[in-house]
């Protein structure tokens, strides 16, 4: 691939990105769920990759750890995470969503699902169809690409 093609590709990443959060984020109100940006990212980077040690989980959400830190806490304090143990290192501690958690994110899961539908609604058969393919398959190489 020369460097126009791979330029090609990071440019409409750039545009995909903030395209997909903000499709996320106006879907579920935050203020009702009482979290930030960056909590709720937590919580679903949590239901895809359960049990991940704070360093994991930051690089997952391509946050510091400090940030990540200080974003799990009031989730831990809420009880919508929890940390326990690996019982063969005890030096390694994970984070996982508690049933609380699953709960919300399932929620917010059906909010997003909701308001997607409407805007689905304008898009016709075969634009959701071409949608749905360059969905799965962006997910499966992106996949491929992640360290």
């Amino acid at each position: 691939m020369n460097q126009s093609e791979s330029k090609g590709i990071a440019v409409s990443l750039f545009e995909i990105f903030p395209l997909c959060r903000k499709l996320i984020f106006c879907s579920v109100d935050m203020k009702e769920l009482n979290l930030t940006k960056s909590q709720l990212s937590i919580l679903f980077a949590l239901e895809v990759k359960p049990g991940l040690t704070m360093s994991k989980l930051s690089k997952f959400i391509a946050s510091s750890k400090e940030q990540t830190t200080r974003a799990v806490a009031p989730l831990v304090k809420e009880g919508l995470v929890e940390r326990y143990v690996d019982e063969e290192n005890r030096r390694y501690v994970y984070i996982r969503l508690s049933d609380q958690g699953i709960r919300m994110i399932q929620e917010a899961k059906q909010s997003f699902i909701r308001h997607l539908k409407l805007s689905f609604d304008r898009l016709s058969e075969d634009d959701l169809d071409e949608l749905k393919q360059a969905a799965e398959t962006t997910l499966r190489i992106l996949k491929k690409l992640e360290p």
